[in-house]
């Protein structure tokens, strides 16, 4: 039974790759800018994991990974390069909605029905939304589902859960 098991497992691993275009949906920037960029900055930007180039979500930052610059300049907000580059990156990761959606399913603990998250593997602890009920989480669905159209001079908020 255990081998069974292993070779549907191994040659379920060994599916072609589907290399058909996927819709990326057009979110609204200044709900991302000022709603999902704080939680990204806060919970999701550091340097071991999504400051990395082999990451799909690489996530720039103040005091974080940033797209040159001088030292001294690196706790300014976001370039509107970097902040065009974690828009981007963030709407390709929101395809499928909110239930299928790799932003909110890969950082939502796996008892709350989320996909597993290497980050709770690496550092310990809790994983970034541990129910369907934190703040953080919550934004990001808002954001997914389109519920939320501020003014393009919003502020960004600082409840992003902790």
């Amino acid at each position: 039974m255990n081998r069974a098991l292993a070779l549907t497992v191994l040659l379920g691993g060994c599916a072609p790759a589907s290399n058909d275009p996927v819709d990326v949906p057009m979110l609204d920037l200044a709900a991302f800018r000022c709603s999902v960029q704080p939680v990204l900055a806060k919970r999701c930007a550091f340097l071991a994991c999504h400051g990395s180039a082999l990451r799909p979500l690489r996530v720039y930052a103040p005091n974080r990974l940033r797209l040159g610059g001088e030292p001294t300049e690196r706790d300014r907000p976001p370039s509107d390069v970097e902040l065009e580059a974690n828009y981007d990156r963030a709407r390709a990761l929101a395809t499928g909605g909110p239930e299928e959606a790799l932003l909110v399913r890969k950082p939502l603990d796996v008892t709350a029905g989320g996909l597993f998250h290497r980050g709770q593997e690496m550092f310990g602890g809790d994983d970034v939304f541990v129910s369907r009920d934190d703040p953080g989480y919550r934004l990001l669905v808002a954001w997914i589902e389109d519920e939320e159209h501020p003014p393009d001079d919003c502020v960004p908020t600082d409840e992003v859960g902790p």
